[in-house]
């Protein structure tokens, strides 16, 4: 019997070692991941781009994003697994696991943009980019002030201007609360500031313009969007231009008030 339990004894010191041992295996792996991660974010490697450098950046900056807004955080990882293996064909278990390491490390977004500006040039990869983050911000329906200053900072450093951006989110919120809500996808937006870009957008004006820029924009739209001078569109084109014609207004009265 002392036999048999010396050998159960030694049995289990050895389980627990092997597991210590696997345990202080998968740190150092993470570790040398987590490692690779940050190379890529603040050592872009030399050369002509691949599609693991544009995964891993895609991955990095979602995870930054990700840390603008923690609500559905569940829901939001769930659309970038989704996303980002459609995109690469890169297997799920892999871009969570990548995606777990990503959290875990300080993030240079000011890095990562000039990777993106050296290795991506195209202005619509770039643009690709930013619709993938505002698609991830939207997945819980709607933008924080947070959300929307970090989108427009980081357009800033990779070249794709902010109005674009604010119309995407513009077309974004409308989808979401309807029509009827015209009021309320710009008022609902507690920053002042944040609402004077989007309204500037809506009057296709940059951030620059004058009172006399706001007026003149204003009175152009008006008479273009005007339920009276579109009686020959389709039920829908008029629909539209109702719509419009309701946000030009609204957008109108914020640059007024501020």
């Amino acid at each position: 019997m002392w036999v048999i339990g010396i050998f159960f004894g030694a049995f289990a010191i050895f389980l627990v070692l092997a597991l210590v041992k696997r345990q202080v295996k998968d740190s150092k792996e993470r570790k040398v991941s987590s490692e690779l991660v940050l190379k890529r974010s603040f050592q872009p490697p030399a050369g002509k781009k691949s599609e693991q450098m544009i995964f891993q950046i895609y991955l990095l900056l979602a995870s930054w994003m990700m840390r603008k807004n923690a609500i559905k955080s569940f829901e939001k990882q769930s659309f970038i697994v989704v996303y980002i293996h459609d995109k690469f064909k890169v297997d799920s278990l892999v871009i969570a696991n990548e995606l777990e390491l990503a959290g875990e490390i300080s993030i240079h977004v000011r890095s990562v943009a000039n990777w993106v500006v050296q290795k991506m040039p195209g202005s619509q990869e770039r643009a690709d980019l930013i619709d993938f983050l505002i698609d991830l911000v939207f997945v819980d329906e709607d933008m924080i002030d947070r959300e929307f200053t970090a989108l427009v900072r980081l357009g800033e450093l990779i070249a794709v201007q902010s109005v674009y951006i604010e119309k995407r989110v513009i077309e974004y919120r409308k989808r979401i609360f309807g029509a009827s809500a015209h009021n309320e996808r710009l008022h609902s937006i507690a920053n002042v500031a944040t609402r004077r870009r989007i309204a500037l957008a809506i009057l296709d004006l940059g951030t620059s313009a004058t009172e006399d820029d706001i007026r003149k924009s204003y009175r152009n739209l008006v008479k273009k969007y005007h339920p009276d001078r579109n009686l020959e569109m389709s039920e829908e084109e008029r629909a539209e231009a109702a719509q419009r014609f309701l946000e030009v207004q609204d957008a109108y009265e914020e640059l007024l008030s501020n």
